[in-house]
């Protein structure tokens, strides 16, 4: 008889031991400044994704997050910087892609940032800004990746660098 209440206690201190609590997500926000509004239809993986309303030019931009152990089980091993290059390999590849910033690293507000700015000048949709923002947290990289025409750049930037800015784990 104690040698099966043994053996319970074991298995069921085995079974106990083995289990282990994985978190979804951990809950975060951002701040739209005036005349942007959340929409559909812009990347089908996106968490959030936004676009900007009259009088502003258009602008869209979208937001994806990934959590590291799942990366660690694709076997990918990317730093931030090469997390960022990956992330926007598919854009290097069309007509005109050129860096007006090569990725860099910044740390703020207790997370590393990777920052990249760059443009594309295709023929059906002309010449395209990019600002991306990676943001690496304890458990999980965030990616903002924000776009408007090119000539609207200088119009548009204060207001995609303060959604990147408003970025909190609350």
């Amino acid at each position: 008889m104690k040698k099966i209440l043994f053996i319970c206690y074991l298995l069921v201190s085995i079974t106990i031991s083995a289990q282990k609590k994985v978190y979804g997500s951990e809950t975060f926000s951002l701040i739209m400044p005036e005349n942007f509004k959340r929409t559909i239809g812009i990347n089908d993986y996106a968490t959030i994704q936004f676009e900007s309303t009259e009088p502003k030019p258009s602008s869209y931009g979208f937001l994806i997050f990934e959590h590291k152990d799942e990366l660690k089980l694709a076997d990918v091993k990317l730093d931030i910087i090469d997390y960022t290059l990956n992330s926007i390999e598919p854009y290097t590849q069309q007509e005109g892609f050129t860096y007006i910033k090569k990725p860099y690293i910044s740390y703020e507000r207790g997370f590393n940032y990777a920052y990249t700015e760059f443009e594309t000048n295709v023929e059906d949709s002309g010449r395209i800004y990019f600002l991306q923002t990676v943001i690496e947290t304890k458990d999980y990289i965030y990616q903002i990746l924000q776009y408007c025409e090119y000539e609207n750049k200088d119009l548009m930037k204060n207001d995609f660098i303060a959604i990147v800015n408003s970025f909190k784990i609350d």
